[in-house]
């Protein structure tokens, strides 16, 4: 009940703000937008750059959210964000109102000059199992050892930078790379995720819902 309350709420003010703004040709009110940490600092900074320029009186509010249990898909869900930026296994059922921005290929990233083979692999909660484990499941060299880092992937590649250990660790996390890490492309069929835009049938036809997904799309 409280879900189904939020949401009725939320399209009440959306409701209101929009019928203003079809007076007025403008976009104004608040986007509520969940993303994981690597898409809020790689894909949206530019979709919202672009946005705020052309409706200055757009406000955008950005929590970042752990693809973990329900993760960013399940805030739209619960009525606590418009759209979010939500990953998936390749080849997974994905929510109705849905569409795909990329798939994200996963490389092995270890610190340059040591052979990834005598090193720890870091893990981390959000590389989700299955993601890579059946990946994992097919390669005999992957040592025994494993470091668990209870943080993201940002921290995972910091650890590799000092030499700790080598990771498995998708497209986004490597845009940025700090110094002394070196990255290799997985043969054998790598894993991969889908990113892409989720939100609900109500909210798909807010024109800041849409105007945002336009921005995404436009920037892959």
């Amino acid at each position: 009940m409280l879900v189904h309350a939020r949401q009725i709420l939320r399209q009440h003010e959306v409701m209101r703000t929009e019928a203003l703004d079809a007076a007025a040709g403008s976009v104004s009110g608040t986007l509520r937008i969940a993303a994981f940490r690597t898409a809020a600092m790689y894909l949206l900074p530019p979709a919202v750059e672009r946005l705020s320029t052309r409706y200055p009186q757009l406000v955008m509010r950005v929590a970042i959210v752990p693809e973990i249990g329900a993760g960013t898909a399940g805030a739209v869900a619960a009525g606590h964000a418009d759209v979010a930026l939500a990953t998936f296994p390749a080849g997974a059922a994905v929510p109705p109102h849905s569409g795909e921005l990329m798939v994200e290929p996963y490389f092995l990233v270890h610190p340059s000059g040591q052979d990834a083979r005598n090193l720890p692999l870091i893990d981390w909660p959000e590389n989700c199992s299955s993601y890579t484990r059946a990946w994992w499941d097919r390669q005999t060299w992957l040592p025994q050892a494993r470091v668990e880092v209870d943080a993201d992937d940002g921290v995972v590649l910091s650890m590799v930078a000092q030499g700790i250990g080598m990771a498995i660790l998708p497209q986004l996390t490597l845009t940025s790379l700090p110094p002394g890490v070196t990255v290799v492309p997985l043969d054998d069929d790598p894993p991969t995720r889908r990113i892409m835009h989720v939100t609900t049938e109500a909210a798909k036809h807010s024109m800041a819902v849409r105007e945002l997904i336009r921005e995404l799309r436009a920037g892959r």
